[in-house]
């Protein structure tokens, strides 16, 4: 195992509880290591299991900072230490889902620095495990990895990489795997997904139990809830939801063409024809609405990122501004709306804001009756958790 002294910087930032160190928290030149190397990082209070990355380009952090170790440890083979580590941690991923009822039917299996498998995203599905790496630490472990995964999950894992996130990390560029369309299951409802048309790891779970409360919302509500819309709606996810609470037809609306996955999930769940499917650019569909003087008394907005680094978070205020005021102008009166945004960059507060500065500039009174959180398969310590960053408010307008 390669010994790597600590600089007093870069011991008190682990002291302090930080997982990434720079090139200068180390005595040793970052420039002798091999991309995705574990080492140990030693100083005279103590020893870390580590991997490194001088590829990482500054100020991003090039080594990762994973669990102590015991003296002992530090004559013992590095390979041994690293599967020994990656499957624990796969093992303790799998086994914390599994104390979620019906998560193993389909969840974030995997939610990297959260499950202290940092850079490793896995997300399952009925038929298959999808497998997405960015550090070069667990990607030099990648074929381990996956058969260590394939025999948790008793499915087929694929590896479904994101070039744009490797090329942070200088990671090769592996043949696109032949992979197959999805089948999943959420809170009672089934869905299909053509693995032409897949996003991100196939699919978000993330929302999963703001959309479970929305069921609740409606059920409570002494309000008899006619024509909803899912906007942004991917394959349905939002909109199947609703109808299983009992909203008579919804409306499904996104740029893209995910028009046999609406059709073909409507029929999977037995809403065939309380369901219709519209592609459009989401903001003129509004605006055609607002022309039409179309109302809807559920409407559930869940937009993908507007900001994907901290520079655009201005532009991306700004559009959720421009997209809720649209979005309250065609609420019907004792509407329940969704607000809900996956940008990182975009604080609960900021976000919110932008809802209530609109609602007041179209004198419209709402008020809140749900704020929720990301699902518990994508874990966080705190609200204040860079890993947190799924915002859902719901709320009524008068």
């Amino acid at each position: 195992m390669k010994l790597v002294n600590l600089k007093k910087n870069g011991l008190n930032r682990i002291k302090s509880g930080h997982d990434e160190l720079r090139a200068d928290d180390i005595e040793n030149s970052i420039k002798s290591f091999i991309p995705g190397e574990w080492i140990a990082l030693t100083s005279l209070e103590g020893q870390w299991l580590a991997f490194v990355n001088p590829l990482v380009v500054a100020p991003s952090s090039s080594i990762t900072v994973l669990r102590d170790l015991d003296k002992a440890e530090l004559t013992q083979d590095i390979d041994i230490i690293a599967k020994k580590y990656l499957k624990e941690k796969l093992e303790k991923s799998y086994s914390r889902r599994s104390k979620l009822k019906n998560y193993l039917d389909g969840c974030r299996l995997v939610y990297g620095a959260s499950d202290d498998l940092p850079g490793l995203q896995v997300d399952l599905f009925t038929n298959a495990c999808f497998i997405q790496i960015n550090t070069a630490g667990i990607d030099t472990y990648r074929e381990f990895v996956k058969t260590t995964l394939e025999t948790l999950t008793s499915r087929q894992c694929y590896f479904l990489d994101n070039q744009k996130y490797r090329e942070k990390e200088s990671l090769p560029i592996f043949e696109t795997e032949a992979i197959p369309s999805l089948v999943i299951k959420e809170n009672g409802l089934d869905l299909y997904v053509r693995s032409e048309v897949l996003q991100k790891v196939g699919y978000y779970y993330d929302h999963r139990e703001n959309r479970r409360v929305l069921i609740d919302l409606i059920n409570r509500m002494n309000h008899k809830f006619t024509s909803g819309v899912d906007l942004f709606c991917y394959v349905g996810s939002w909109g199947l939801h609703a109808l299983k609470s009992g909203v008579e037809h919804m409306s499904f609306v996104d740029q893209g063409d995910f028009s046999i996955e609406i059709k073909k999930n409507l029929e999977l769940n037995k809403f065939d024809d309380r369901g219709s499917y519209t592609r459009a650019d989401v903001f003129k569909y509004l605006d055609q609405c607002v022309a039409e003087n179309t109302k809807f008394d559920l409407i559930l907005s869940d937009p993908p990122a507007f900001a994907k680094s901290a520079a655009q978070k201005k532009g991306a205020i700004e559009g959720y501004h421009k997209l809720h005021k649209k979005v309250l102008k065609v609420a019907a009166p004792w509407s329940l709306i969704g607000f809900s945004s996956c940008t990182h960059y975009v604080t609960q507060e900021e976000f919110q804001r932008t809802i209530i500065e609109e609602a007041a500039k179209e004198k419209r009174n709402i008020h809140l009756v749900y704020q929720g959180l990301q699902g518990w398969d994508h874990p966080v310590k705190t609200t204040m958790d860079k890993a947190n960053y799924i915002k859902s408010f719901f709320y009524i307008v008068e």
